[in-house]
């Protein structure tokens, strides 16, 4: 962590010499670096100062700046041995987090409300030296070693009460259905295209494994990602797409993936 980086912590501790009890590193980033004093206004009390302020006054939390995302370390007083945890957030402290964006670079306060990869499962496992000879990627599209047939579509699930949840995935089709989705590509009729039969070729989190779920790749109108749809019905997949889920299942997808609790 660079000296200027910023955090936060108290009047108590930087005005007052009150001595650094708990170091924490949020899972959104943020640092907090507090005494012992219990606080009843916070932003009475609230600073925003950098790390090297925080050393100057105490070079023991140096032991604890490497802190991994959700985690935090307290002490009885300045003389005793740090102990970490990892912090218990609720369900409500990460819908109210946000993320920052891999896509967009942007912070976003609200859950996303959908997740997905940039390459196949089978893309992933290449050797970085022998993709570009073996592989054919593009963002709609791949194919490996000439062999392997992958179109990129998108799963909806419905959520009660809000916009519809989606995992981007990459499904494994027919070398004849993959040069026919190719031919249709820019036809406005392509919509009346027949359902591609697939295999799923993503790793889903928050799943069992779903890599060779059996799907249906239903064509859109022009410009319009695929709509996969799960055919096995004993996955619980298949029961989130067929029933819907609520916000809480959104929040753990995001607890799971983005924050990796």
């Amino acid at each position: 962590m660079a000296l200027n980086t910023a955090v936060f912590t108290t009047k108590h501790v930087m005005k007052e010499g009150s001595p650094i009890t708990l170091v924490s590193h949020e899972i959104d980033g943020d640092w907090q670096f507090m005494g012992n004093e219990p606080i009843v206004d916070y932003p009475a009390v609230a600073m925003i100062v950098s790390l090297g302020e925080i050393i100057k006054k105490d070079k023991s939390v140096l032991k604890v700046a490497d802190l991994p995302s959700g985690y935090q370390a307290t002490r009885m007083d300045k003389s005793s041995k740090w102990e970490i945890v990892k912090i218990e957030y609720s369900d409500q402290d990460i819908k109210e987090m946000g993320f920052q964006c891999s896509s967009c670079g942007e912070f976003h306060k609200d859950i996303p409300m959908a997740y997905g990869t940039k390459v196949p499962f089978d893309y992933g496992e290449i050797p970085e030296a022998e993709v570009e000879s073996r592989c054919s990627l593009t963002q709609d599209g791949c194919i490996i070693d000439g062999s392997q047939f992958y179109i990129r579509g998108q799963l909806n699930i419905p959520v009660s009460g809000a916009e519809e949840f989606r995992w981007n995935v990459w499904v494994s089709i027919s070398k004849n259905d993959f040069e026919r989705a190719e031919e249709v590509w820019k036809d406005e009729n392509r919509i009346l295209e027949k359902p591609y039969p697939g295999k799923v070729a993503t790793q889903l989190e928050c799943y069992p494994e779903t890599l060779g779920l059996s799907v249906m790749v239903h064509t859109q109108k022009v410009g319009t990602t695929p709509i996969i749809e799960v055919q096995e019905s004993r996955h619980p997949l298949f029961l989130e797409q067929e029933n819907g889920i609520d916000m809480e299942r959104v929040i753990s997808f995001a607890r799971e993936i983005i924050y990796k609790h």
